[in-house]
């Protein structure tokens, strides 16, 4: 025996038109002869008696005949079958035979007989044998059952409910829907909802006592009805217990119908059935939408994605779906955007929406770094938050700068206003003055404000109640500017998280403002700061930045809370206090530009400090004599011009890893510096009294001399060194000891010429000589060193063989102002020799250098630059199928010298931008620090592997005709490092050359340096004196042999290398010509 469901599902936007009117809830099959007063009488009646409408035919289908109409109808009439098989049930061979004589013309009629019998003995049922008839009687009809519907609010719990109640609540004898027991509950309380259940299913008004009366009246009035409940949002199990506590308190046959949106509350009442409500899929939740918006199954045009995107933030929940497609019915787009904007901000976490809110008021069109900072202090972890906005498209980021449409910021303002349009001290942002000004006059504030924000243009007066602040405990940002207040403030909140009041009319806080976590900024009337600060305990931030007329602080900090202590500009503060043992939590400790002779001894107790500034201190004197950190990373005593000695360095300092010493007085460092073995960068610049460095930094016994460095190794971690402007006169040759030296700054200094051994650094990359007045020659560098800057060696003649054969790039050279390297030509061939070696490298070397710089004294464009012109620019255009397919860099000469007419300064600059298709990319600044009025040359070539991906999008492309447009702008920016002031138009640009260089052109590369080798070229070599040289590279070249021969050399080594390596992609078929060549265009 096994029951089926007669029904199909349907989908939900057909169910009450395409659903079939059901009359019976059961129809029963069965073999009359086998079960009709039997079995089959007994079941029948026991459903009847349960209320449950069942069909039972009355007449004995005749063997072998069609099923009649009436009788397919009553079949598709019912709910549930149920199938009685018995001994003969079909089981006869001669009945089938007969019913295949029968449908002999439809024999598929009768292979879905065979089917439907095989799928209904697969079906779930009883088994009748060996047990009482009543037994199982009792199983179909069940006694009273509960169900259980679980699914979140807006899921379609209440739809659902309800529908199955109407349906199924005519086959009881008493029906109820409590349709919010929570709420009721809450409201009116238990005994109120036990008489809406009597009165509904009893139609009874009775009164009841209390709680325990109820639940008598229910078990004995109830206990033998069949009845229908629906509790809906049940949230308690008391609840159930005094109005369903028990099964037997209803009939057989009952059924409760139980919803609530806390599944594990459903797993604790033991489960008959638990029913989960599924959210709508994507396409269904787009239908439902689509139905209620537009009365139609698909979205009206221009509205499809819009329609999508509030698919989106729905998640499916049909009630919300149906209430938005109800709200936008007839709207236009403009306010399906706004509606849009809103949904999207609900979805938003609560420290997302706090995010976006303040950027809506305060912080629209402000720069990243300051509003990262500001909202760091608040608490709101901006760098999770700002993402989510920013994927949602609610902010938007352009220029170092957020900002966001004026639609967005109009309803952000909107939000804010709806919290109380009446009252705007009960809004938790104020931002316009009326409001402000109310507020604070009338001391109406209340814990709702979180933020007043407010900047003037001008200054106002301001009339504030002296207490306007008293009520507003919860404020945390306050930044204010231009208020000119006739009062003193007697109170500021604790919550206060960052206050920026820039002309604080006090020269004090009140003594009740305790900060758990403040930042102060711009109180430049701020002179000193409370006792009662100093011992804080839960102070992590306090943030005194540019308090100028601060004088004093507390005589001692015990906060041992506080991370953060930044005290930088305080320019008239001359002592700081001495720090507790239990400080050990400050992490940075800032310093830097106040008027403080020396730190106190107690420094020692902040054993947690990472980075000390002390930065422009121009009246610190002294470090404690002896100096220990243990956790220091990085101390900083630039342009301590006071500063003469440095003491011995703990034992424990191994942490350090930059030490700043630029522009102090100091004469030696102290032997100790060798315990520093972490120390990755050394900056003494501008140390014009150091006489000698310990011999700790070679390991060997100091050879003291007047101004010479001695020695520098122990330092085995060092990679910066900076030693310019130190009045050295030599270099020692155990320079070589410091193995992992990467960035070497010798600029400024005495000597005559560099240490042999520096070619032993092997992976130094950087040497910068600048202004070495008194250098005259080089030494043969590392191989592995890529850029030289040798700006202003006045005295240099010879450089090293820069085109050495094993080395693996090329190098960016800048030699400007050397006015004794005479001849040019040398470093234009090696330039071009550059980017021809460049192209025998392994693939993966190419990609470490994607730009060759050079920039040296001359006056004339190489004639290979096809593309010349007077002035700034230049332009040309090229066919796009060649550009795209065989371009391998861009070559770019230009022609310079600052205007004779203005001083000369400090810091000048070249920028390139390359222009393709009216694309423009910028090419880093490419000359600094220009201070000759010669002309000068800057050669610069780019690979293909310099742009960015972006950039290459915009870059491949080309006009109607199938040319690319290309071409180069140049320009160029001074100003003075000391005033900042940007000064245009100092440096002029005479001529501009450029080429777009494919295989082909290196064929003409090698043919025009070969005919070089044939003149005479001494490039590295003055031939002409200080006295008579124009600026203007010669073009009188007399037969060299040696050029020919060291080039030859040259590329022989350079093409033994290539064919040894496998990695080594195989070079141009046009550069086997390298000898062969004749023709010149280089000549300048």
């Amino acid at each position: 025996m096994a029951s089926v469901s007669t029904q199909t599902t349907l989908s939900s936007s057909s169910f009450f038109s395409s659903t079939p009117q059901l009359k019976y809830d059961v129809f029963l099959n069965f073999r009359g002869k086998d079960t009709r007063n039997g079995f089959t009488h007994h079941l029948y009646f026991a459903l009847k008696q349960k209320g449950i409408f069942t069909f039972r035919d009355e007449e004995e289908l005749e063997t072998g005949k069609s099923i009649s109409p009436e009788l397919l109808k009553a079949i598709e009439e019912s709910r549930f079958a149920i199938v009685i098989f018995s001994k003969n049930y079909a089981s006869s061979t001669w009945s089938f035979a007969k019913h295949e004589e029968h449908f002999k013309e439809n024999i598929e009629k009768v292979q879905t007989w065979r089917i439907a019998l095989r799928e209904v003995d697969n079906l779930k049922g009883w088994h009748v044998q060996d047990r009482p008839e009543s037994q199982i009687i009792q199983n179909i009809v069940g006694e009273s059952h509960k169900l259980r519907i679980w699914g979140m609010g807006g899921i379609g719990k209440t739809t659902l409910t309800r529908v199955v109640f109407y349906m199924v609540s005519n086959k009881f004898e008493g029906c109820c829907f409590l349709a919010n027991v929570r709420g009721d509950c809450e409201k009116d309380g238990l005994v109120r909802l036990q008489q809406k259940l009597i009165l509904q299913i009893l139609n009874e008004n009775m009164s009841v006592q209390d709680v325990n009366h109820g639940v008598f009246v229910i078990k004995n009035m109830l206990r033998h009805k069949r009845i229908l409940v629906v509790f809906y949002d049940v949230d308690q199990l008391d609840q159930l217990n005094k109005l369903a506590g028990n099964r037997i308190w209803f009939g057989l046959g009952s059924r409760v119908n139980i919803t609530t949106r806390d599944k594990h509350f459903l797993q604790t009442l033991g489960v008959d059935e638990i029913y989960e409500s599924n959210l709508l899929t994507h396409d269904e939740s787009l239908h439902l939408l689509c139905l209620k918006a537009f009365k139609k199954d698909h979205p009206s045009e221009n509205y499809l994605e819009l329609s999508k995107d509030f698919v989106y933030y729905t998640y499916g929940l049909p009630l919300e779906i149906e209430i938005l497609g109800s709200f936008l019915f007839g709207r236009s787009i403009s306010v399906w955007k706004s509606a849009l904007n809103r949904i999207s901000f609900e979805a938003l976490h609560e420290t997302e929406k706090e995010i976006f809110l303040n950027i809506v008021f305060f912080f629209n069109h402000k720069g990243k770094n300051d509003v990262v900072e500001i909202l760091n202090y608040l608490g709101l972890f901006p760098d999770v938050g700002l993402k989510v906005l920013l994927d949602k498209s609610l902010v938007k980021f352009h220029d170092h700068t957020f900002w966001m449409h004026d639609l967005l910021q109009k309803m952000g303002e909107n939000i804010v206003y709806e919290e109380c349009p009446k009252e705007s001290g009960k809004r938790s942002k104020l931002w316009l003055f009326k409001d402000i000004n109310y507020v604070l006059i009338e001391n109406t504030g209340t814990k709702a404000i979180q933020a007043i924000v407010l900047k003037l243009h001008k200054q106002k007066e301001a009339y504030w109640n002296s207490e306007c602040f008293s009520k507003a405990h919860d404020l945390k940002l306050l930044i204010l500017d231009n208020f000119h207040l006739l009062h003193e403030p007697k109170y500021l909140p604790n919550a206060l998280r960052f206050l920026d009041w820039s002309g604080y009319p006090s020269k004090y806080f009140p003594s009740s403002f305790q900060q758990k976590k403040s930042v102060l900024k711009g109180f430049i009337n701020l002179r000193s700061l409370h006792p009662s600060i100093g011992v804080c305990k839960k102070l992590t931030f306090l943030n005194l930045k540019g308090c100028k007329n601060l004088t004093s602080l507390p005589s001692k900090f015990e906060m041992e809370s506080l991370e953060i202590i930044i005290l930088s500009n305080c320019s008239n503060l001359k002592r700081i206090p001495e720090f507790g043992e239990n400080m050990k939590s400050v992490l940075r400790l800032y310093l830097d530009g106040t008027a403080i002779t020396k730190l106190p001894t107690s420094i020692g107790n902040l054993t947690g400090l990472t980075p000390l500034n002390l930065k422009d201190c121009k009246n610190f004197r002294s470090l404690p004599s002896k100096f220990e950190i243990e956790f220091l990373e990085i101390l900083i005593l630039s342009s301590c011009s006071n500063l003469k000695r440095i003491p011995e360095f703990g034992e424990k300092m191994e942490s350090v890893s930059e030490l700043y010493l630029d522009g102090t007085t100091i004469s030696k460092l102290p032997t100790s510096i060798g315990n520093l073995t972490g120390l990755a960068s050394l900056n003494a610049k501008d140390c014009k009294n150091l006489m000698s460095l310990p011999s700790t930094f070679f390991n060997r016994s100091p050879n003291c001399m007047d101004l010479l460095l001695t020695s520098l190794s122990g330092l085995c971690s060092l990679t910066r060194l900076n030693l310019s402007y130190c009045n050295l006169n030599a270099i020692p040759n155990d320079i070589c000891c410091l193995f992992s030296l990467k960035y070497f700054c010798l600029s400024g200094n005495n000597f005559s010429c560099l240490s042999e051994n520096i070619a032993q650094l092997s992976i130094l990359k950087s040497l910068m000589v600048d202004n070495c007045t008194s250098l005259q020659s080089w030494p043969k560098l590392p191989l592995n060193i890529e850029s030289i800057w040798g700006k202003g060696c006045t005295s240099l003649e010879t450089l090293p063989d820069l085109l050495q054969p094993n080395s693996l790039f090329g190098i960016d050279l800048c030699l400007t102002s050397c006015s004794k390297l005479a001849k040019n030509q040398g470093f234009i061939d090696m330039f071009f020799a550059m980017i021809i070696k460049s192209l025998q490298l392994p693939l993966s070397g190419m990609f470490l250098r994607f730009r060759y710089d050079i920039i040296i004294l001359g006056s004339e464009i190489p004639k290979w630059f096809r593309h010349q012109s007077i002035g700034d620019e230049v332009s040309i255009q090229e066919p796009y199928s060649l550009f795209y397919n065989e371009c391998i860099g861009t070559a770019i000469c230009v022609v310079f010298s600052p205007h004779s007419n203005h001083q000369i300064l400090e810091d000048c600059i070249l920028i390139c931008w390359l222009i393709v298709n009216g694309k423009r990319v910028r090419v880093e600044p490419g000359s600094s620090e220009i201070v000759s009025l010669s002309d000068h040359i800057w050669l610069l070539y780019l690979f293909p592997q310099f742009y960015e991906k972006e950039d290459i999008n915009s870059l491949w492309g080309c006009d109607a005709n199938g040319f690319s447009q290309i071409g180069i702008k140049i320009e160029t920016c001074c100003w003075d490092l000391k005033t900042k002031e940007v000064f245009p138009g100092m440096v002029k640009v005479k001529k501009c050359g450029l080429r777009m260089v494919y295989v082909k052109d290196i064929e003409d590369l090698n043919r025009t340096m070969a005919e070089r080798n044939n003149k005479n070229i001494t490039p590295y070599k003055a031939n002409r004196t200080r006295d008579d040289y124009d600026g203007a590279g010669s073009s009188n070249y007399e037969p060299h042999p040696k050029r020919i021969e060291r080039l030859t050399e040259y590329m022989a080594q350079c093409n033994s290398n290539s064919e040894e390596s496998s990695e080594y992609k195989e070079c141009p078929k046009e550069l086997g010509d390298w000898q062969e060549s004749s023709e010149s265009d280089l000549e300048g």
